[in-house]
């Protein structure tokens, strides 16, 4: 559970109920005159017009109030909040993909080619991130690409997909390129970290000033480390082992976001020594939501089946984008008991899940069993 998951308070730095704001000026006007002030009268035009400015300084002044803590600040406040304690906003991640460039010839001797091959693929173009030998008689070279625009864009092209060549530097070594394609599917790519991952990351931080292996030591390090990581598991199954299973945005995580993790929470300076950290897949564990709707008498079926499918919908989206989060079929009834139905009958039992679980509905089925009058 999130420090953010609290439920406090909503702070009031300064009154703002727009009706006391007028009453106190009306009074400040009458006290000043001596004069009785009615509706009608021009200037109680005036005091409602510099109650109603006065509202609008005080709504600006509470939210600039409110920029200074964290669970309530956004960019670029909520930058300078982490700047305090150390902590920065993961930047935007290029995708990566592995390229097999074949040759019109094999050179008679190993040849060098340079970094900067340019290869398109659909709106994207990745482009080779170092020079590569290639071996006296070979065809052929792999070489890894990564996408020129960092974010999501680049991720997902399938083996074949990225293939059309815009420039190569072959030539300077001699080599003339016959096709290139990617053998690998892109990945890795992400988007700038965003609020709402950055807060968890700000209130997780002084867990970073331990150096004794604590659970939220690891939150914090593992979540660091890729902007794709919304979410992660710390379990010790032994003494002296740990397992991170770390989840992001589209579920289970990249070879190449599983290595970031690794990589980030296995330093000498993050672990202790005596701890071997793993990093692991999710175990996901699959659920379906089938749901018997009866309706109230009159209802429109369409919309209650509709509203009743998007509450569902809400809700699978907030059980998956966390670890461990339980299936409760009484969450599950409350929600789809919307306008219009009278009752719902769900299909199956609750689902208690481990904190490395990871629960992925495989579908929602949403039914009419009938009416009632109610």
């Amino acid at each position: 559970m999130s420090l953010l998951d609290r439920l406090l308070p909503e702070p009031d730095f300064v009154t703002r109920d727009p009706e006391a704001l007028t009453r106190e000026l009306v009074a400040h006007y009458e006290q000043l005159t001596g004069k009785t002030l009615y509706p009608a009268q021009l200037e109680r035009l005036l005091v409602d017009v510099i109650a109603y400015r006065e509202s609008l300084v005080r709504e600006a002044l509470q939210d600039a109030a409110k920029l200074n803590l964290v669970r309530y600040s956004r960019a670029p406040v909520l930058d300078y909040l982490g700047e305090n304690i150390g902590v920065a906003r993961l930047p935007a991640v290029k995708a990566r993909t592995t390229l097999r460039v074949q040759f019109e010839a094999a050179p008679a001797s190993a040849t060098l080619l340079p970094e900067g091959l340019l290869v398109q693929g659909g709106e994207v173009a990745f482009a080779s991130i170092a020079p590569v030998l290639v071996p006296a008689g070979s065809s052929s070279v792999e070489v890894e690409a990564q996408c020129t625009q960092a974010g999501v864009q680049g991720n997902g092209f399938v083996p074949g997909q990225i293939r059309t060549l815009v420039s190569s530097p072959a030539s300077e070594s001699g080599l003339t390129i016959r096709e290139v394609s990617n053998i690998t599917r892109s990945a890795g790519g992400a988007d700038e970290e965003s609020d709402e991952q950055f807060k968890e990351r700000i209130v997780l931080a002084p867990e970073q000033f331990s150096n004794a292996g604590s659970v939220g030591a690891y939150h914090f390090h593992a979540r660091s480390a890729h902007p794709e990581v919304i979410d992660v598991a710390v379990v010790s199954p032994s003494p002296g082992v740990v397992h991170l299973h770390p989840l992001v945005k589209d579920g289970l995580p990249s070879a190449a976001v599983k290595a970031a993790v690794l990589a980030a929470c296995n330093s000498d300076r993050v672990r202790p020594l005596t701890d071997e950290v793993k990093v692991l897949d999710p175990v996901v564990v699959d659920y379906a939501i089938t749901a018997r709707l009866t309706l109230l008498a009159g209802a429109d079926a369409g919309v209650a089946v509709a509203e009743a499918r998007k509450a569902a919908e809400q809700l699978r989206q907030r059980l998956q984008s966390g670890l461990g989060r339980d299936v409760v079929r009484d969450e599950l009834i409350s929600a789809m008991k919307v306008y219009g139905v009278y009752s719902v009958g769900l299909v199956g039992e609750d689902i208690v899940l481990e904190e490395h679980h990871w629960p992925r509905c495989t579908g929602i089925h949403i039914s009419v069993a009938g009416t009632r009058k109610g």
